[in-house]
């Protein structure tokens, strides 16, 4: 635990305000465990209170005086935090303040000066020393600060369009008077779907669309285009049904994902917006997808190696921040433990408590999060390549924790020959409805899924 002068910066009064408002608020707790980590408390036992505070909110444990207290008295930290008493003056100094975001901003600047002083201390106390790879202390010098300039942003995520536009909730009448006319119309064609439309009709027809609080899985060996279908539903629902939509790209940054998001809306091959041989036609219609993004929401967090922890948190600010309704996570492997650990011996173990965290998250949200998986070898080694939910990597416990399971398969990528352009989606688990096989049509140079049309679809009540 590093120690400072007297002098460093801090403000004892701001700690106080945000440990206060954390022991009293759990909006104010999620907010805090957040943005600040022990570290960027001044006082040794601001520090001790906050690690016990954090401690309770990553074991899903509320955190009042009372328990915070039992807790600093079981890990024998009682007298290292201020005592009892003091954990009661924090309550009654912070009162109900709406502020805590500003106190946050206050504790985090001052940390973040410190850092730049004790930063700036180490590599002042080399240069002096004279080292013979001025090159190599130049490099550290640099990292040292990239770090600090990294650790100070919150990092909500890329809102895809400039302004947040709200879009009312349809009231329980006006959807049931919405039910009655598609049915007049339709008769019982127009079944009622539990979720939102994945804009896959015959997926829809297996799956009721993306039901709230159900876990998706979406399993492909890499190449069969599971980013491609994942992003196809997440616009869908995004821009034909304008409800927010939370990406989690572990593996693609955020320009990699708006850049296909455009291509798949103006259907202009990425090669060509790229190089910018495209005529006057095709740049209208990638200025119209653009607009058609700016005026929806949809934010995508491209943070790579996060841990689960990290993820709930982050996804439970997308919820409040902009009311997200479905959650689209790219990819399950990519997600670190709460342990942080990636050895072979512990990572089946990693990945049963992902998969169980996810489950946990949905219900807590209220919303459908799609998670993205990677498949064993296995199906390369099978005649006719079909995947099968044992062929989920690393654990069964995907498939346990899991609503609906959903594999894809594209036999042209074997042979050019094999169904050219057509894909199979097979939902190989349902838990609350029935499973099947759902013929695809894919459009690679637009990195684009379209359901296999018959005649009966032509007058699908739910597009």
């Amino acid at each position: 635990m590093k120690k400072h002068t007297a002098l460093a910066p801090h403000s004892k009064e701001a700690e106080m305000m945000v440990l206060g408002c954390m022991l009293s608020s759990m909006d104010a707790l999620n907010l805090c465990v957040e943005q600040l980590k022990k570290e960027d408390f001044f006082e040794l036992r601001h520090q001790v209170i906050f690690s016990v505070l954090r401690f309770c909110y990553e074991k899903d444990r509320p955190a009042d005086i009372h328990i915070v207290s039992e807790e600093l008295k079981r890990t024998q930290q009682t007298e290292d935090a201020g005592g009892v008493d003091y954990l009661t003056s924090l309550v009654q100094f912070a009162g109900s303040s709406p502020f805590v975001e500003e106190y946050v901003r206050f504790v985090k600047n001052a940390s973040t000066l410190r850092q730049i002083i004790e930063g700036a201390q180490r590599i002042e106390r080399e240069a002096w020393s004279q080292p013979d790879d001025v090159a190599d202390m130049l490099d550290r010098a640099q990292q040292t600060f990239f770090s600090i300039g990294r650790s100070v942003s919150s990092h909500l995520g890329l809102l895809v369009k400039e302004r947040l536009q709200t879009f009312p909730k349809e009231h329980f009448l006006k959807e049931l008077e919405h039910r009655q006319e598609l049915f007049r119309k339709h008769g019982a064609k127009a079944f009622s779907k539990r979720g939102i439309p994945t804009g896959f009709s015959d997926l829809d027809r297996l799956i009721e669309g993306c039901v709230p609080s159900n876990l998706m899985i979406l399993a492909a060996r890499p190449a069969m285009g599971k980013t491609a279908f994942a992003l196809n539903i997440a616009e869908h629902i995004c821009l034909q049904h304008q409800k927010p939509v939370g990406i989690f790209s572990l593996e693609m940054t955020a320009d990699q994902i708006v850049d296909r998001l455009v291509v798949e809306l103006a259907e202009v091959p990425s090669e060509k917006i790229a190089t910018g041989d495209i005529n006057g036609e095709e740049y209208q219609r990638v200025v119209r997808a653009c607009g058609r993004l700016e005026q929806n929401t949809m934010v995508i967090d491209d943070q790579p190696n996060l841990r689960i922890n990290d993820l709930r948190t982050r996804a439970r600010r997308m919820k409040e921040v902009y009311d997200v309704q479905f959650i689209l996570i790219d990819y399950l492997q990519l997600i670190s433990g709460s342990a942080g650990s990636r050895s072979v011996e512990f990572r089946q173990n990693e990945i049963s408590e992902i998969s169980r965290m996810l489950k946990i998250l949905a219900r807590e949200l209220d919303v459908p999060i799609l998670a993205l998986s990677q498949l064993s070898r296995k199906v390369e080694e099978r005649a006719g390549h079909r995947p099968l939910l044992s062929d989920l990597r690393e654990s069964g416990s995907i498939e346990q924790d899991a609503d609906v399971v959903m594999l894809l398969l594209r036999r042209d990528y074997y042979d050019p020959n094999d169904r050219p352009g057509m894909a199979e989606l097979f939902v190989a688990k349902n838990r609350h409805g029935k499973t099947g096989e759902v013929d695809l049509v894919f459009q690679k140079e637009f990195a684009k899924f379209a359901s296999y049309l018959r005649q009966e679809d032509n007058d699908d009540p739910y597009p």
